[in-house]
């Protein structure tokens, strides 16, 4: 497999500067920010328009729902809830293992007991101590409490949003499946909506069905039946020369040894710029630091998982990181994303082809429940982020409109994708099913909560409207995408 870029980037130490273009459009100057000028460190210039929320934390931001229940469009007259179904990506977690926190404190330890710590450095060491103990308590990659609660509360929500389904499913014993892809923290995001559901409306308790798993439709990224994705993932040129230039562009090595020297004396950063350190993690010895690029995407890595475990801890990290920097490293996480599993090159849909498994699956469910001695129900699917991103991609959900031509890197100022926008914690897409007369029914769908158009060429019952039939979907749905 390929491996993320925070551990390929050691490889910025070694190669100089000079960027790898793939087409005629050179970007070695190119900023993510616009006007933002790659070598200074001016924070004046942040605030262009794109630049993502004071945090930086891309798609480890912890969930909101993106509108209130009342601001939803009315349903129209006569029409009542039938189904829904969705998927959801896991709520917030701990680190999916231990490696970035350990290896930060590696280099800490180094410094501490070479005298080498700045007064915030000295801070940094027991804070991180306290972190990773918070981990090895939840166990890595496992839901936090935060995490927890977004599903619970999310559960509750659906049945404020369509009580009348859930009153169905109690009279006429309907069901609600929960399909979880396998993973842990899938699974028990799962079981976690479950209770907010059962909980926020007791007499479907026993409509509940146990987790299942799919991991061929929730965690298709890495399933054999996608050989050409999991090929493009490890050695597709096209992939391995725009890595390249995401890793030496020379604001990352910039802001990497101004995150250093927040922690660390000039001479120790020195030897750290100079290679002098080889430090490999002690969990799956998967990453390494060799150089201060290495470190600084280490505590990057570390600092935005502290949001989704804020009933752990009150961490504060904003003090071992300045707000530019973390922007600057949210841009190339962004970009990593958005090549591996997002939109990427136009002209490709390699990287999210492999999403159509999800959407046959909800135009299944959608043609279980149209008929009109269906049952009322609900299909609820847990997944990960290697699974909204595709999918929300093929579907061309709001962000995830603009595939980028080779040799234009995307960036900040030409590219509308942000991770924290298209795949928080939690990030979750739903359809909602409404019958009315003579059998007629409408569909609406809600992404991360807010009430969504369909795609063109998809063309809703009436202008501005939310509401679909479900022919048209059938029809217009392999169009939004058409697979090569």
């Amino acid at each position: 497999m390929r491996s993320p870029r925070f551990g390929l980037l050691a490889a910025a130490g070694a190669v100089g500067l000079m960027l790898v273009t793939t087409g005629t459009s050179a970007v070695a100057d190119a900023s993510p920010f616009g006007s933002f000028d790659t070598g200074s460190l001016d924070t004046g210039s942040l605030g262009a328009p794109g630049t993502p929320a004071v945090g930086g934390f891309t798609s480890k931001t912890p969930y909101s729902p993106g509108q209130a229940i009342g601001g939803l469009q009315a349903v129209p007259a006569g029409f009542t809830p039938v189904y829904t179904e969705s998927v959801a990506r896991h709520g917030s977690r701990a680190l999916s293992s231990l490696k970035y926190d350990d290896l930060s404190l590696q280099l800490w330890e180094i410094a501490e007991a070479e005298n080498a710590l700045t007064p915030v450095g000295k801070e940094f060491g027991p804070v991180l101590r306290e972190l990773m103990a918070a981990n090895q308590t939840l166990g890595y990659g496992n839901l936090s409490g935060l995490g927890i609660t977004e599903h619970r509360e999310m559960g509750a929500r659906v049945t404020e949003r369509l009580p009348q389904l859930f009153d169905a499913i109690a009279k006429q014993d309907g069901s609600i499946t929960l399909t979880s892809s396998g993973v842990d923290r899938a699974v028990d995001s799962a079981a976690n909506f479950a209770q907010g559901v059962s909980t926020a409306f007791p007499a479907i308790a026993g409509n509940i069905g146990a987790v299942t798993s799919d991991p061929d439709v929730l965690y298709f990224h890495d399933s054999d039946l996608n050989a050409d994705y999991k090929e493009y993932e490890d050695s597709d040129p096209r992939l391995e020369a725009v890595d390249e230039q995401i890793e030496n562009l020379p604001r990352t090595r910039d802001v990497s040894r101004h995150m250093m020297e927040k922690l660390y004396s000039k001479s120790f950063v020195d030897r750290l710029v100079a290679g002098e350190f080889s430090l490999v993690d002690r969990g799956k010895g998967s990453e390494e630091i060799n150089n201060e690029v290495d470190a600084a995407y280490m505590l990057y890595n570390t600092y935005i998982i502290t949001p989704g475990m804020s009933e752990e801890g009150d961490w504060n990290f904003g003090r071992f990181i300045d707000q530019d920097d973390a922007q600057w490293l949210a841009y190339t996480n962004d970009a990593e994303d958005f090549y591996a599993k997002g939109p990427g090159f136009a002209g490709e849909d390699v990287t999210y082809r492999m999403a159509t498994v999800l959407r046959d699956e909800f135009l299944a469910g959608l043609k279980e429940h149209s008929g009109a001695d269906s049952l009322p129900g609900a299909d609820f699917r847990f997944a990960h982020a290697e699974t909204i991103i595709p999918f929300a991609a093929l579907l061309k959900l709001p962000g995830s409109t603009v595939a980028q031509p080779e040799g234009t890197l995307y960036t900040y100022d030409n590219n509308p994708w942000r991770g924290e926008q298209v795949s928080p914690m939690g990030a979750n897409i739903q359809w909602d099913v409404f019958a009315g007369p003579d059998n007629a029914q409408l569909v609406r769908m809600l992404y991360n909560e807010r009430e969504t158009a369909f795609a063109a060429p998809c063309t809703p019952v009436a202008s501005g409207s939310f509401f679909y039939t479900p022919a048209e979907l059938e029809r217009c749905l392999p169009e939004i995408s058409p697979i090569a």
